[in-house]
This record gives C-alpha cells, sequence and structure tokens, in this order.
C-alpha cells in the first residue's frame, strides 16, 4: 500500500506514520509531505528517515496544486493531519487557517479528483468539531458544530 500522509511532523501525524509503518504486515510506503510551520518537528521521525522503511519526506505546502497533484496520482489513500490549529492562532492570522483549513483541504480533495479518484481519502480532526461538552464525551455519531 502506497500512502500520502500530510502534516506528517506534527504530533499526531508522525505517530501515526511511526505505527503505521512499525506495525505494518504488508509492504507499505509513505510519502510525508509537511510545510514545517511551528506545529512540525522533524525530530518526531528522525529514527525513521534513512533507516529501512520506505519513506519519503517531501516539504511542501497543500494548498500547492501542482504539488499535491503529482503526489495524489500514484498513491492508495491519502490521510491529511495538516492543519492550522489553535484558536488564540486563528483570531490573531485567519488568513493561514483558511489556507490550510479550507484551500488546502480543496486542493487535496480537487486533486484527488482530477487526478486519483479512486483513492481512498481521510480527514483528521479535533474534538473542536463537536464544541463544547457538557457532560462525558463525543463519538462518532455527534453531530458536528
Amino acid at each position: 500500500m502506497k500512502l500520502l500522509v500530510t502534516g506528517g511532523l506534527g504530533f499526531i501525524g508522525s505517530n501515526f506514520i511511526r505505527y503505521y509503518l512499525e506495525k505494518s504486515e504488508s509492504d507499505v510506503e509513505i510519502i510525508n509531505v509537511d510545510a514545517m510551520k511551528y506545529g512540525s518537528n522533524p525530530d518526531n521521525l528522525k529514527e525513521i528517515d534513512g533507516s529501512n522503511y520506505n519513506y519519503t519526506f517531501v516539504k511542501g505546502d497543500i494548498s500547492d496544486y501542482q504539488l499535491m497533484s503529482d503526489l495524489v496520482k500514484d498513491v492508495d489513500a491519502i490521510v491529511n493531519f495538516a492543519a492550522e490549529t489553535h484558536v488564540d492562532r486563528s483570531i490573531s492570522g485567519p488568513e493561514a487557517f483558511f489556507k490550510s483549513n479550507v484551500l488546502g483541504v480543496f486542493t487535496i480533495l480537487e486533486a484527488i479528483r482530477k487526478r486519483n479518484p479512486e483513492a481512498i481519502f481521510v480527514q483528521v480532526s479535533t474534538d473542536e468539531v463537536y464544541g463544547d461538552i457538557v457532560n462525558g464525551s463525543f463519538t462518532e455519531n455527534d453531530a458536528l458544530r
């Protein structure tokens, strides 16, 4: 299986990559594209890069259509972890949030639609899409807000 992971140098994305490569029973190739912004940490995958794993890192932005079009064309699945986070940052700099969280996801989806419509797309998000919780916890069946 060939996977394109976006935002793979962040905390969750890098743990996904490490886990997937270490636990996979089949031949897996992972391409990790990350813009290397404030949430990225190359040290998260330093033991993977240059190892025996079939892993490639690409520095790039998910809102770059040409890049995403080239990267999605031969993959089986795309897992999108790339996002701007932190509410305070969204208030002080909403343009970056729009570029990544809206335009970036749209760009990925358009690239898939045009270059590889059979590919599986998985969008990863946070619990903030559900809004505030009063008691307990959310489930995948709860309404988004």
